[in-house]
């Protein structure tokens, strides 16, 4: 019995061991961390960007480390699985796609045929995950790539890998998951919102010298699979106000130019009711904020300061809408909300795959300010 049992045993140690014979060891493998997709003359160009793990444990653990080691590969092709391979021929070990954190669309790369092509791959390969951060930039993808955050931290904290920290702190343009990518993508109404990266080579300075960093640019806007603009951070600053993830974001209150009061404002809740009568469809936005002062620069009472908050805010929805609608862009996602609540009236309504808007169609704008803190000083009043 006791031969019986210790056969049983070896018997099922070795299936166990046969499972691991075509496994790699992790140092015979290429981690990728971000991916590039380009379009050149006819061309999709697939970027790649590695990072070294090994500084990462060792800046971690707090150990005196090198400035990580980024490497970038580039492969070139009609399509993207062709532009992958092209870059395998020159890659010196099995590359994993298992750890990619972020896809990045140059604006030229943001067309129906080159999107499909990596979705319709990344959905086909198992290593692919969809919470993979998903951004645009107008600039180079290799500049992009090249940037290394200040106090040489590893770029896994960087903006282009962990965007949601930032946004937790300065709300502006809420990141992007390729899973909602994929949804605004496919579905009809939907307006897809990519946040746009850039560099800027002049906020920073590290050991006397000019430290690139990256920054908040705006988005790049598609409805029906076709992008309709980008859109610089100045012009859609209205989106903060229409976004429910919103977390803190600042708002500086002016008159004639001149700064009264600095508030931060949060637990933002928008709505959008469509209204349709005499067969003209009209949209009201409600908005409820918190918000905190945080600087006062010249006198004024609770209420103006409030009504000066409610008024701006409703300024730059208006702004922001009536930018999109120079570039037939529902910004706003006027669209969306007839077609959840009334689909059979959008597609009576719709032309080319989406609602006919006019400046006339944004109704009412209703904001609720709720002044929740002024620090510890006092309101300075008149």
């Amino acid at each position: 019995m006791k031969i019986i049992r210790q056969s049983l045993v070896f018997g099922l140690v070795s299936l166990m061991l046969t499972g691991c014979w075509g496994a790699k060891e992790i140092e015979h493998l290429a981690y990728v961390n971000s991916i590039g997709i380009d379009y050149v003359n006819g061309n999709v160009v697939f970027y790649t960007k590695m990072i070294s793990f090994s500084n990462i444990a060792k800046k971690e653990s707090g150990a005196v480390s090198n400035k990580e080691l980024v490497s970038i590969g580039k492969g070139k092709g009609k399509t993207v699985d062709e532009a992958i391979f092209d870059l395998y021929k020159t890659a010196q070990q099995r590359l994993s796609w298992s750890h990619v954190k972020t896809l990045v669309f140059t604006e030229a790369a943001l067309r129906q045929d080159v999107i499909h092509s990596i979705l319709d791959q990344m959905d086909r390969y198992f290593e692919f995950r969809y919470t993979i951060w998903t951004m645009a930039t107008r600039g180079s993808i290799e500049d992009m790539f090249n940037v290394y955050p200040t106090q040489n931290m590893s770029t896994l904290y960087s903006q282009l890998n962990n965007p949601i920290d930032r946004y937790s702190q300065s709300s502006l343009v809420a990141p992007l998951y390729l899973y909602k990518f994929i949804w605004k993508w496919e579905e009809d109404g939907q307006i897809l919102l990519l946040p746009v990266l850039s560099v800027n080579e002049d906020s920073w300075i590290e050991n006397k010298k000019s430290s690139p960093q990256l920054q908040q640019d705006g988005i790049c806007a598609i409805q029906n699979k076709k992008l309709t603009g980008c859109f610089k951070l100045d012009d859609i600053k209205g989106l903060r106000w229409m976004e429910k993830k919103t977390v803190r974001t600042p708002l500086m209150l002016q008159v004639d130019q001149e700064p009264i009061a600095m508030m931060i404002m949060s637990k933002i809740k928008p709505s959008i009711e469509p209204k349709l009568s005499d067969g003209k469809l009209t949209f009201q936005i409600n908005v409820k904020v918190q918000g905190s002062i945080t600087e006062q620069e010249k006198p004024a009472t609770e209420k103006e300061l409030v009504d000066l908050a409610s008024k701006e805010i409703r300024r730059q929805i208006q702004k922001t809408y009536l930018i999109g609608l120079k570039s037939g862009t529902d910004l706003l996602g006027l669209s969306n909300m007839v077609y959840r609540s009334n689909p059979k009236e959008w597609h009576r309504l719709k032309e080319d795959g989406k609602l006919p808007l006019n400046p006339e169609s944004l109704g009412e704008i209703d904001v609720n300010v709720d002044l929740v803190d002024v620090g510890i000083a006092k309101i300075i009043k008149k």
